[in-house]
């Protein structure tokens, strides 16, 4: 299963915004962790802590296999 379609499973699950806001904060961390192992050019960090993960960088991340 592609990382995408557990997202998707995830998400349609979750009721609370607040929940749902934690989560997509979650998923822009583990694609800067992702990112920053496989594709370091498409995480962009400032000062030491994470700024950005670019839309390619997030596409791959999206795209692997889940564990």
């Amino acid at each position: 299963m592609k990382q995408i379609d557990k997202i998707k499973k995830d998400i349609a699950e979750i009721i609370e915004p607040f929940e749902l806001a934690g989560y997509l904060d979650g998923i822009a961390t583990a694609a800067a962790i992702y990112c920053k192992k496989e594709y370091p050019d498409e995480v962009i960090f400032k000062d030491g802590k994470l700024k950005e993960v670019t839309v390619y960088g997030m596409s791959c991340y999206l795209s692997k296999e889940s564990k």
